[in-house]
């Protein structure tokens, strides 16, 4: 026999696993009101100090001095008396939760409703602990992408087989839910092997992969699509589903807020009915900010006074948690993306992230993101917030000299927001926002055939230059690289193109737009004095179509102007390989990075190209694409 104390005791031991359990089987009168409270640990830990006082008390007489200490070695036969293999046949249900830190206050408090609400039959929770190895691997590398964790917690249920289908056993599955639900805002995430084809696990599944979630959803799609792992884990159909993002950044004060809602108003009022939504970003930063600290989550969220007096706290809440829980900002995006499902636009605020499009499109492959700046002066910002000298910015520190170092991206689209005029904000809507939904867009996306199995098993092939072989379909898609343009042509010195997908459309568009054109060819092929690179194999030969690994790519001299503007168009961005080499061409020619904007018909986010030009430090070109395309 041992107490409490000598649990506690026991549970420093660091060499051993350790386990709580009675004595011996439960009788009836115990079963129906019993339950089992498993610690198992590899180390010193600081949950005995926090979860075990508070659960100490609730055991009842007979129950509170009857535990024993096991080891490893008898881990395994305290697990088969719990699992009923050792007093006769049971069924059971649970959900597993990864939890942080064990030791809050909070977390007990959850535990202890759970087991206060417990129902008429046998339940019992495990605590896990993970190791130290859990964080080791990278997220992206396996689909178990929830590591920052450091015990697993199984909340499980379980009656005997005679009482399947009773209300015995409805309540206790009911019972299991209620507790994760609880749980779940405290959590790390959900272990996705227990879930299954319940609408519940919907949610849950939701939380189970982090930021893999839309990478998984497309894979099953694509190899599972008659659903043949109905009773696995389910995953979200609607992440296929397109839809336009819109993320509102810029600093505290320029009115990103205010902008976001009348941008809103103008969407919903398209004769075209389309479903628009606007979200904060930093909501979920807001709600866990309150469960640690017990501030008021309603004030927070609606009493601007308020929130302004928690503006320093919260973003240090942020930062502390981003260190945590490095990915924290991809986690905040995939929850307002998926609780939006409905939406067809979506505005975000309160994004933090300073190259947002780079890091979140392959999240969303099916989706265009888009990155609306939002800027104001000082002396406007420090008016709208009624601060002087310095406050803390939602998205950057805004010192009174406005002087941090800006972010070396460059968003989609600026607005100039100083004098904060209705009229002005609803005109660059309906300038640079709406032609994002305009019928000819669909129209150019519906005339891109679609090859499966090509070049090889497994891909699907988008035939982009198949649209100069429909009747208008490139008249179409030049009209739309022009109009989409946010720079002025009149400015434009040279159209710069390689082949073979940029000769097709960029002659089109240096014709409608009367710009020169200058041509990117492999090299061997100019007769003149030129400037040439070595490109890294395309993501086309990466299919296997036999092109060089290495290659030459070389421009006449003197056809690119120095620090005069350029537009390169091309067909395809993906990996960012071939644009990294144009884009190094054109430097080697004598023409900033900050100078140059890129034009392509189309843009594979999955594969990651905007974060490969950011890597290569040309986060400053602005990219511009006309169509997403989601998958390979």
């Amino acid at each position: 026999m041992a107490s409490i104390s000598s649990l506690k005791q026991a549970l420093r031991q660091e060499p051993e696993k350790i386990i709580s359990s009675p004595e011996q089987p439960l009788l009836d009168r115990e079963y129906k009101a019993g339950f089992e409270v498993m610690v198992q640990g590899f180390e010193s830990t600081t949950y005995q100090h926090s979860i075990i006082p508070y659960l100490s008390h609730l055991f009842g007489p007979g129950l509170g001095d009857s535990f024993k200490t096991v080891n490893s070695m008898g881990l395994f036969d305290a697990e088969m008396y719990l699992g009923g293999h050792g007093c006769g046949k049971t069924s059971s249900f649970k959900r597993c939760l990864f939890l942080k830190d064990i030791g809050a206050k909070k977390i007990a408090e959850v535990l202890l409703w759970a087991i206060q609400t417990r129902p008429l039959s046998l339940f019992f929770l495990r605590l896990l602990q993970g190791g130290g190895a859990v964080p080791d691997v990278e997220t992206e590398a396996t689909a178990f992408g929830r590591r920052d964790w450091d015990f697993s917690c199984v909340i499980t249920g379980t009656w005997s087989k005679e009482q399947d289908e009773s209300r015995t056993a409805h309540d206790s599955v009911q019972w299991v839910y209620k507790a994760v639900e609880t749980l779940l805002p405290l959590s790390s995430g959900i272990y996705s092997a227990d879930l299954g084809p319940d609408p519940r696990d919907l949610k849950l599944a939701t939380k189970s992969f982090g930021s893999n979630l839309s990478r998984l959803a497309h894979l099953n799609r694509r190899f599972n699509p008659y659903n043949m792992l109905a009773c696995t884990c389910s995953l979200p159909k609607v992440l296929i589903t397109r839809k336009i993002i819109f993320l509102v950044t810029g600093y505290h004060g320029a009115g990103k807020d205010y902008c976001a809602n009348i941008w809103c108003q103008v969407f919903s009022s398209l004769k075209r009915r389309l479903t628009v939504r606007v979200v904060s970003i930093s909501d979920s930063t807001k709600r866990e900010y309150a469960t640690a600290t017990g501030a008021d989550l309603n004030r927070l969220l609606s009493d601007r006074a308020y929130k302004e007096l928690h503006r320093t706290a919260l973003s240090e809440h942020y930062r502390y948690q981003k260190r945590q829980r490095p990915q924290l900002p991809e986690e905040h995006f995939l929850s307002v993306v998926h609780g939006a499902i409905d939406a067809d636009v979506l505005f975000v605020t309160g994004v933090r992230d300073k190259t947002p499009v780079a890091a979140f499109s392959h999240l969303v492959p099916a989706s265009q993101l888009l990155e609306i700046r939002v800027e104001a002066s000082v002396q406007t910002r420090q008016s709208r917030r009624g601060h002087g000298d310095m406050a803390m910015d939602g998205e950057y520190i805004c010192k009174k000299q406005d002087d941090l170092k800006p972010s070396d991206d460059c968003p989609s689209l600026v607005f100039n927001n100083d004098q904060s005029e209705k009229g002005a904000v609803e005109k660059f809507a309906r300038l640079r926002l709406l032609p994002f939904v305009h019928e000819d867009l669909r129209r150019l996306s519906s005339i891109v055939d679609r090859v499966s199995d090509f070049p090889r098993q497994g891909i699907e092939f988008r035939h982009l230059l198949g649209i100069s072989q429909q009747a208008g379909g490139l008249g179409l898609c030049s009209t739309l690289l022009q109009t989409h343009f946010v720079g002025d042509w009149t400015e434009v010195s040279v159209i710069v193109c390689c082949e073979a997908g940029g000769f097709v459309f960029a002659s089109s568009l240096a014709s409608r737009v009367d710009v020169p054109l200058a041509l990117i060819r492999k090299a061997g092929r100019l007769h003149q004095a030129t400037t040439s690179v070595v490109k890294l194999s395309s993501y086309i030969s990466g299919l296997g179509l036999g092109e060089a690994e290495k290659e030459p790519i070389e421009i006449e001299k003197d056809v690119i102007l120095k620090d005069r503007a350029v537009v390169v168009v091309d067909g395809v961005l993906s990996t960012g390989k071939s644009l990294c080499a144009v884009l190094d061409l054109l430097v080697q020619a004598g023409v900033s990075s900050n100078r140059v904007s890129v034009m392509v018909v189309a843009e594979l986010p999955v594969y990651r190209g905007r974060e490969m030009l950011r890597i290569r430090g040309f986060g400053s070109v602005r990219i511009q694409s006309l169509l997403v395309l989601d998958g390979t």
